[in-house]
């Protein structure tokens, strides 16, 4: 009986067409990020990278629009350097895109923040003081706040 042949991962991705024209792009963008790079000033490379290169048109991504606003006012400056580099003569023109990082966190909703936790002394100041004020928003406030205190350090 013949033993089954054992391919590994690499193995098998390494014959496929579809990951080594994957692998390939990569290692383009990832030259043309380096080239890019050093052709802008540092306060702008810092805040840039190479997105895609698309029909001739080279994308790059910023996270701040202010960023971006700059990177427009090279366009011209670094197309031009761009093409005078053999392997990028082809480039018809750059497209900033503006994308803040995923890390960022979304603000919270109201509703969605958690309520404080008041004891019940606290609840008690908090409506003794509401009952020496004259009728008003503040009063109301601090009426509703120690009545959801109780209930909360009741339940």
């Amino acid at each position: 009986m013949m033993e089954p042949l054992k391919l590994s991962a690499v193995d098998i991705l390494s014959k496929s067409p579809l990951f080594c024209e994957i692998v390939k792009k990569v290692e383009q963008l990832a030259k043309l990020n380096r080239v890019v790079l050093q052709n802008l000033a540092p306060e702008l490379s810092a805040h840039c990278r190479v997105a895609n290169v698309r029909e001739g048109i080279l994308i790059l991504s910023t996270a701040s629009s202010a960023m971006g606003y700059q990177l427009r006012f090279t366009e011209i400056e670094l197309l031009s350097a761009l093409r005078a580099i053999p392997a990028w003569c082809h480039l018809k023109s750059i497209k900033i895109q503006v994308r803040p990082p995923h890390n960022i966190p979304t603000p919270l909703s109201p509703a969605s923040l958690p309520r404080p936790n008041l004891s019940k002394s606290t609840a008690k100041i908090l409506k003794m003081t509401a009952e020496d004020l004259n009728p008003s928003p503040l009063q109301e406030a601090l009426l509703r706040l120690s009545s959801r205190a109780s209930k909360a350090d009741q339940g």
